[in-house]
């Protein structure tokens, strides 16, 4: 995540991640009536002082992809609001010597999604070109360069983030990661790709991707090993409560939204899947193999209409 340090939960500046339990009881993680996934932050309690922490919610995928592999996510909503930082993103089981690839990631109500990776020394993004159709905005992916800002790519649409990727009814991230590089795509609902799908999505079809970190410039078989998946929700943070940050689309300070609960009637993911496929490779093989399309999270809650509980085959609640 953009701007963060390991654990991410140190930079959940009042917000409190939950046990698997907690998140139960709360209702914080459960399945909708349509059968699709929601996680969210507590919008029913009101805080009693500033020191006030709000619950939300992490959750991590038990196996890890690997190069070689895409992974597919589709939503209808995703978190926003003032001092919200929501997540989708991977992280290397040795961190930063691993990498990390942030999906999905905005704060506050920016209204576009941004990409990045976060490396060693060594992984840079080339700059715009025509082999992607995101603003990059940062090119140095070391994570002790710029706070740990990493290298950006915005999306250019404003439909990839907050109230706008709402009122279409959501849409559909794409994240490739082969020997070529890592290539990202964001798809609105309605221009999802028919293939997207289907057991053999093919993103060669798909146009230019929103971001490319070609291998050329980033040799990711170097700067990348085997990837957790996570969902989150920050609350604040170093990110979406610097000031400077923070400034830029809200007024006050970050902190003093945390004790109403209002704040955070839009702070929730609803997925309809997560699914991920490899290219038959070696590198791509990781725990429960993958090979092919393994479908994971929410598209096997659905696939089968097994209890929330059965998140912890694939996702667990950190």
């Amino acid at each position: 995540m953009t701007g963060s340090s390991l654990p991410v939960l140190m930079a959940l500046r009042q917000g409190m991640y939950q046990s698997r339990s907690a998140a139960f009881s709360q209702n914080l993680a459960y399945i909708n009536s349509v059968g699709n996934a929601v996680i969210k932050v507590d919008n029913k309690t009101v805080g009693l002082n500033a020191a006030y922490g709000r619950a939300s919610v992490r959750i991590s995928s038990k196996t890890t992809v690997k190069e070689g592999s895409l992974i597919l996510m589709e939503a209808r909503h995703v978190p926003y609001g003032c001092s919200v930082w929501p997540a989708f993103w991977t992280q290397g089981t040795n961190w930063p010597s691993n990498g990390e690839i942030d999906i999905f990631e905005g704060v506050n109500v920016v209204t576009s999604n941004t990409y990045t990776l976060h490396t060693l020394n060594g992984c840079i993004h080339p700059g715009n070109s025509s082999a992607e159709t995101g603003i990059v905005t940062t090119t140095d992916c070391f994570n002790a360069t710029n706070g740990n800002s990493g290298c950006s790519v915005r999306e250019m649409t404003d439909k990839s983030y907050g109230e706008g990727f709402a009122c279409i009814g959501g849409g559909a991230f794409a994240t490739l990661w082969n020997t070529a590089g890592i290539s990202t795509w964001f798809f609105p609902n309605g221009s999802i790709p028919s293939d997207f799908y289907g057991s053999s999505p093919n993103p060669a079809s798909w146009g230019t991707p929103s971001a490319y970190w070609p291998s050329t410039s980033c040799n990711t078989t170097k700067f990348f090993g085997p990837q957790t998946m996570i969902f989150d929700i920050t609350l604040c943070g170093n990110y979406a409560g610097a000031t400077s940050v923070f400034d830029q689309t809200c007024y006050g300070v970050c902190t003093d939204l945390i004790m109403t609960p209002t704040h955070y009637d839009n702070a929730y993911f609803e997925i309809v899947s997560v699914r991920t496929y490899s290219d038959g490779s070696d590198t791509a093989k990781t725990g429960a193999a993958l090979g092919g399309a393994s479908r994971m999270f929410v598209e096997v809650w659905k696939t089968i209409g097994i209890p929330l509980a059965s998140i912890l085959l694939v996702f667990i609640l950190a």
